[in-house]
């Protein structure tokens, strides 16, 4: 069992954290520097992991899951500068963490998207783009051709160690087969069409890490 030890980013000074939070599966690339939104008491607060443990001092029962990771965050070495400064300084941790986190992170309360990816995959007018004479560029030939070997959703970093990047997926807004129609777009879980029959052949989507949900009642500490 994986355990975050999180810093929640109030402004209470008799705050003595940090706060033992069970990890599910869901937030298991989760380290040092993610923010995440937990449940605190009654409260949905933000906090910065401070650090990872596989035990905690409570039994897992009483541990309560964070119920999304943000998409700000700071590297582990700032979260131990951070803390650094908190405990030279005598200020408390969280004012500490706000110095190394992005701009604004603490004062949004919450509204800092959560953390997404963007995920591709072939549909079935991949194969007659491909074949066709389409017009495909030669590194859009590249990502069609990796879709359609890899078979399933693939990220879109994945892409772009082979060489396929932003310039060669621009067809998710663009088109890329010219004149023959555009992709189908997902965000948030909101399918659109943005072209006519005959698609591009790629279905674009953005992964948020699955449902957020989590519990009211409060952390361990």
């Amino acid at each position: 069992m994986s355990i975050a030890k999180v810093e929640p980013l109030t402004t209470a000074r008799a705050l003595r954290g940090p706060f033992d939070y069970r990890l599910p599966e869901r937030l298991g690339e989760v380290g040092v520097g993610t923010v995440l939104r937990v449940p605190f008491g009654r409260r949905r607060v933000l906090g910065v992991v401070v650090e990872l443990a596989e035990h905690s001092s409570l039994p897992p029962e009483r541990l309560a899951e964070p119920i999304e990771a943000l998409a700000a965050g700071a590297p582990a070495e700032l979260v131990r500068l951070g803390l650094w400064v908190a405990h030279e300084y005598c200020s408390t941790p969280a004012r500490g963490l706000e110095l190394v986190l992005p701009p604004g992170t603490a004062s949004t309360r919450g509204q800092t998207g959560a953390r997404t990816r963007t995920v591709v995959a072939a549909t079935e007018a991949a194969a007659e783009a491909l074949s066709g004479s389409s017009g495909l560029g030669p590194r859009q030939r590249l990502a069609l051709e990796l879709l359609t070997a890899a078979g399933e959703e693939a990220p879109a970093e994945r892409l772009a160690a082979a060489g396929v990047g932003d310039n060669e997926l621009g067809y998710v807004d663009a088109g890329v087969v010219e004149g023959a129609g555009g992709p189908v777009v997902e965000r948030d879980g909101a399918r659109s069409g943005v072209g006519v029959d005959g698609g591009v052949g790629v279905d674009v989507g953005v992964d948020a890490g699955g449902e957020a949900h989590g519990e009211d009642d409060g952390a361990a500490g």
